[in-house]
Parts: structure tokens; C-alpha cells; sequence
């Protein structure tokens, strides 16, 4: 699939979404016209309204980024095949949305938004997942007044806008529960971390695994850093294994993470491990390490291996189209692009700055199920995400576990 994209979306109406219907119309793949809040009305011609979407299509980010683009391509696919959505003036719309490759570089990425920014028919930028590229692009969202729309970044921030909103679960929610669950089932006393120090979500996540130690009662024994893309971790892994830790906390994007842990075993350290981001479910781990992952504990918003209803059914469709299988951060891309639909929705247009006074204090749920919450000021994370902490028994297979 190209890196670079555009799909057409089309128009609905304003009665609340049937969840039924869109079982229907998934497995149908037909649009319908009990879809609802996004009714069709095919006598009027649909504006063209873009979305531009950054991700890291290449580099060890991949992973999260290919399956939040194709996460939201769905979106823009079904919305076409429904026959798209009106705002509540019975005004209708069509997204046309780009793909944009930032390879694992924040200064492409800031370059990309920009260019979505100063083109006045993108009334948002979707993206990217990871930390890294999502980060430097919020002052700039409001600077040039763009709506960033962030679906897989998990790192804190220290100064949002109320032109900048994540749809997804963050860390600062997620890893007190992982920590607590993980250190009451494996009892641990001593804790290893390493960490990409050049991933600004990984490096928020083990600095919260370094944090929590005096609250749930371990000692970190080891905090040791490397950088994307590097080959060889023996001098990190030598001083990890000299501090006989039971635990290792790895916080790394999937395609280093894949040889930390596989150098890892080498070096005879069976220890239980936990990530975060559910990377440790990604088939792409598990096939990378040989299946040295298993046993490892991370933590999800949406459990894509237990699902069912609604969720089960995108699931199915998404596998059997996609490459790489569904993760959380398809939900993210997915979520992301249903999230500007409702703003516009609300708003009776896709006036960038009608949009963004409806995301300031939006709350709705989206047609997989997802809770989204946004309150900003002060700021724009999901305020209402699901965590679930997870433990993986094998390739694709996992279990709920709880504290």
C-alpha cells in the first residue's frame, strides 16, 4: 500500500448511530440508511473536506503507525459505503485524507503538519502514533490554528492548546495499573528498566515505572538507556543482568524492542517482562522474538483477541484486508477519523475553529465502542479511556489479569 493516499468519504444524518445497523453494514459492506447520526441524503453534491495523517510508515515506530493509517482508512472507506454523513444542518460531507510518511523524524513531522496546516481545506491532521512526531506538533497546531488529532501517543505533555487532542489511552492512565498488576503477580522486589531515550513515549514510560517503585514497593536496580535503531545492547543488558532483577521493564517501539528482548534471552535472563502500548501482543513481537515475549504483561484500551459484538466484527473485516492484524492502534486511526466526523457534525460544518469549541468539551462513544472524553483547557487526552492489563500465553493469545 503507498505511503501516500486519498480516499473519498460521503454524507449521513442526526439520530443516534444504530450499533445493530453498522453490524449490518460491516458485514454487508452496503451502505444503509439506518446508520444514524449520519443519515443519507443523496439530492445535495458533498463538500470535499481533507484530513491530513502523519504516521512513521517506516523506521521502528511502523508497526503503531501502518495500523493506525489503515485503522483510519476503514473510517473513510465506511463512511463511503453508508453514503457519508451530514452535519445537523443536513449539510454533507466527503474526507479526502492523505498518508504521510514522517519516518521516525520530528522535524518531517513538524514539516508535514504544516503543510496540512496552510492547506485551507484540511480541517485537521490525524496522527502521528508515536510520541516522537505528535510532541513538537502542538504548539504548532496552535500557531497556525490546525486541529492535531493525535491516535497512539502516549508521552506527557508539558503545554497543550486547545487546538491539540488524543483520542487514545496515555500512558500517565495506563502504567500505574500495569506496575500495580505486574508487581503483585510476579511479587517484585527488583525491577530492571531499559528504555529508547530517543522515543519520547518510551522514555515517559519508564521514568513512570522508575517513579512508582517507592508507591507499590520495588527497587529499580537498573535504569539503562538506548537509542532507536541501534544493533547491539550487550553493554546495557551485562549491567541489567549484574543487578539480578525478577522484573524487567522493556520500553522500546516494536522494532527495537524486538532485539532488546531477543538479546535478552540470549544473555540467559528469563526474567517476566511488561511493556507498554500492547506492543507485547503484536504478532509482529511475537514472531520477531521467536516467542520470547510470552508470559509478558502490557496493558490495551480495546482487547482486539477477546472482542465481541461490534468490535469482533471490524476485527474480522480488518484481518482479512490488512497485512499486518489489528491492534489497538487500528482503533486509534479508526477512532481518530470518527472523532473530526462528530466534531464537524456538532459544529454544522467543518469550520476549523467550530470544530475545535466542540472538542473542547466533547463526549460521545464511537461505532466500535470506544469512550471518548475531551476537557481542554487543561488539556486534551482522553479523559474517559479503558485500560485492561493483559498477559501474553501465545501468538495472538493473551488473558485479562487484574492487581
Amino acid at each position: 500500500m503507498s505511503t501516500k493516499q486519498s480516499r473519498t468519504l460521503r454524507p449521513a444524518s442526526t439520530r443516534s448511530i444504530s450499533r445493530r445497523g453498522f453490524n449490518r453494514a460491516l458485514v454487508a459492506g452496503a451502505a444503509t440508511a439506518a446508520m444514524g447520526p449520519f443519515v443519507i441524503a443523496r439530492a445535495q453534491s458533498p463538500v470535499t473536506v481533507k484530513l491530513g495523517h502523519t504516521q512513521p510508515l517506516t523506521g521502528p515506530s511502523a508497526a503503531y503507525g501502518i495500523r493506525a493509517r489503515d485503522g483510519a482508512l476503514v473510517a473513510v472507506e465506511e463512511i463511503v459505503k453508508m453514503g457519508g454523513f451530514a452535519d445537523e444542518k443536513g449539510n454533507r460531507y466527503v474526507f479526502e485524507m492523505s498518508s504521510d510518511d514522517m519516518a521516525n523524524d520530528p522535524k518531517q513531522a513538524v514539516t508535514l503538519f504544516r503543510q496540512h496546516a496552510t492547506d485551507p481545506k484540511v480541517v485537521a491532521s490525524l496522527g502521528p502514533t508515536n510520541s516522537v512526531g505528535f510532541l513538537p506538533a502542538i504548539p504548532i497546531a496552535a500557531q497556525l490554528g490546525c486541529l492535531l488529532i493525535g491516535n497512539g501517543s502516549g508521552a506527557p505533555v508539558k503545554a497543550w492548546n486547545d487546538w491539540a487532542y488524543r483520542v487514545n489511552t496515555v500512558s500517565s492512565s495506563a502504567i500505574p495499573v500495569l506496575m500495580r498488576t505486574f508487581v503483585k503477580i510476579e511479587n517484585l522486589k527488583r525491577l530492571a528498566v531499559i528504555y529508547d531515550q530517543t522515543q519520547d513515549a518510551q522514555k515517559g514510560d519508564a521514568e513512570l515505572a522508575r517513579s512508582l517503585a517507592g508507591e507499590l514497593g520495588y527497587e529499580v536496580t537498573a535504569f539503562e538507556a538506548i537509542r532507536a535503531n541501534d544493533q547491539d545492547f550487550s553493554p546495557q543488558l551485562a549491567k541489567i543482568k549484574a543487578t539480578r532483577p525478577d522484573g524487567i521493564f522493556v520500553a522500546c517501539a516494536t522494532g527495537d524492542g524486538v532485539k532488546v528482548v531477543t538479546q535478552l534471552r540470549t544473555f540467559a535472563m528469563e526474567q517476566p517482562l511488561a511493556t507498554g502500548f500492547g506492543s507485547f501482543l503484536d504478532p509482529v513481537y511475537w514472531d520477531g522474538t521467536a516467542g520470547n515475549v510470552k508470559g509478558g504483561y502490557t496493558w490495551i484500551a480495546q482487547d482486539v483477541n477477546a472482542a465481541t459484538g461490534t468490535l469482533k466484527d471490524w476485527i474480522e473485516a480488518y484481518n482479512k484486508r490488512f497485512e499486518l492484524e489489528a491492534t489497538a492502534f487500528s482503533t486509534y486511526g479508526y477512532d481518530s477519523v470518527w472523532t473530526v466526523a462528530e466534531g464537524i457534525r456538532r459544529a454544522g460544518g467543518p469550520d476549523r475553529g467550530a470544530v475545535k469549541e466542540v472538542l473542547k468539551t466533547l463526549r460521545f462513544e464511537t461505532r466500535i465502542g470506544t469512550s471518548v472524553t475531551f476537557k481542554n483547557p487543561p488539556g486534551g487526552d482522553n479523559l474517559t479511556p479503558s485500560v485492561t492489563v493483559l498477559q501474553v500465553t501465545g501468538r495472538n493469545e493473551s488473558r485479562t489479569v487484574k492487581a
